[in-house]
């Protein structure tokens, strides 16, 4: 019984410990919207970010569709009152595993809608 729970033990510690890791963080600095779905790549980083608020997102190459080194821009849809549009940013966002990434989005922000190319 106690070899059989050791090498659960030791199965889970090598599953767990195979993977890489980052970190992204996300600080929106746009006057009166929030930002809404915030994704990198197949990542979801958060939610409902108000003008000043910062959201953090671990992602690991466990999941289907990460890789690393990963490189993309940031998507998210921009919300004030009732209007809502989906954006991404132009500029193409890298991170490297044990990396951590800052990306302040400001008004100065250059900004594409994917739909309206």
């Amino acid at each position: 019984m106690k070899t059989k729970s050791l090498f659960l033990l030791f199965v889970s510690v090598l599953l767990l410990g195979c993977s890489n890791e980052a970190k992204i963080s996300v600080t929106n600095n746009v006057h009166n919207v929030r930002l809404d779905n915030i994704s990198f790549s197949n990542a979801r980083i958060g939610s409902n970010l108000y003008p000043g608020e910062t959201t953090e997102a671990t992602i690991s190459d466990k999941y289907k569709d990460i890789s690393f080194p990963l490189s993309s821009p940031l998507e998210f849809y921009m919300v004030k009152g009732e209007q809502r549009v989906y954006l991404r940013t132009k500029k193409y966002y890298s991170v490297d595993k044990d990396e951590t990434l800052t990306i302040v989005i400001t008004d100065d922000t250059e900004l594409i809608n994917p739909m309206g190319e």
